[in-house]
This record gives C-alpha cells, sequence and structure tokens, in this order.
C-alpha cells in the first residue's frame, strides 16, 4: 500500500494550493495522512475527494478544521498501526520528543507528526518518526517537502522535494 504524507499546507495563508506534484503523487497512492496545518476546510474537503484521508489538527487550523478533526489518532493500515499527531503540544522540549511521547502507551509502528516544517525519517526505539516537512514552507535548509509510506511485509518511507 503506497501512502501519500502530508503536513503543514497552509492553505490559503502561505499559499493558495497544495502543488500540483504532490496532488499527482496522490494518483498513485490508495491513503492520504495529513499531520495538521491543514488550515482550511476547503483543502480537507479536496483530500477526502480525493482519497481516504486520515488527519489530525494542528495549532494553526481553522476552528472549523478543528471542530472535524482530533489532535491525535492511531489508523491501522495492513497490519501497521500508525500514529497520527502534528507536534505542538505534549511533554518534551523538540517536535519529534512531543510526537513520541504521544503515543507513549500505545504500540505503533509509525508516527507521523509535522509542526516543524522539517522533514524527518528515522527509526526510535524501533518506531519510525516520519515527519513529511511543508510541501509550501519547508524550513531548515530543505526546501518543500513531503513524504511516501510504503507497506508491505516492512515499511518503507522515503522523503520527496518539491521540484515544480
Amino acid at each position: 500500500m503506497r501512502i501519500l504524507v502530508v503536513s503543514d499546507t497552509h492553505v490559503p495563508v502561505l499559499a493558495r494550493n497544495v502543488p500540483d506534484q504532490v496532488l499527482e503523487e496522490a494518483q498513485a497512492c490508495s491513503v492520504i495522512l495529513h499531520a495538521g496545518d491543514i488550515v482550511s476546510s476547503g483543502l480537507l474537503d479536496q483530500l477526502i475527494g480525493l482519497l481516504p484521508t486520515y488527519a489530525v489538527h494542528g495549532n494553526q487550523d481553522s476552528p472549523t478544521v478543528r471542530t472535524r478533526l482530533p489532535i491525535r489518532r492511531i489508523v491501522t493500515l495492513g497490519r501497521w498501526r500508525i500514529g497520527i499527531v502534528h507536534g505542538h503540544e505534549g511533554s518534551g522540549m523538540y517536535t519529534e520528543d512531543r510526537a513520541f511521547n504521544t503515543f507513549s502507551l500505545q504500540r505503533v509502528d509509525v508516527i507521523v507528526f509535522g509542526h516543524s516544517h522539517q522533514p524527518m525519517n528515522e527509526r526510535r526505539d524501533g518506531i519510525l518518526m516520519f515527519n513529511p516537512g511543508s510541501p509550501v514552507a519547508g524550513r531548515g535548509g530543505e526546501g518543500n517537502t513531503y513524504g511516501i509510506l510504503e507497506l508491505g511485509e516492512s515499511v518503507g518511507s522515503r522523503i520527496l522535494h518539491v521540484t515544480r
């Protein structure tokens, strides 16, 4: 199963739309995971119209988006349990610590998070910590990015750069 992973799209505040490259990538995927700061219901509805979408709200989401989405969730896709959180709340000094600590009492294989606008694709205590960055407002010198998860016998993960 191929999954499109995005976060921090900030439409329409930082960008008018999600880049076409990201929406084209969705055509080759089965599911979308969004780790918050969608900002507008319009974009949320657009993503839901494309594919099954599992999302959480972030600190910059409109009140309407916040009422529609949880602050954290766990989804099971195939045999894999994926925790999704934005990463702006909880215990820990750094975003990845807050994301990790959010699921400390639950079994997850992957934690998808956002907030920092900086991609991360590393393992921590056997859990894949996956931040796709932001496709519209990347930080930390990485540029604008999004992610792909490939779920099969193992979990494959890639960070991709928006090039157009």
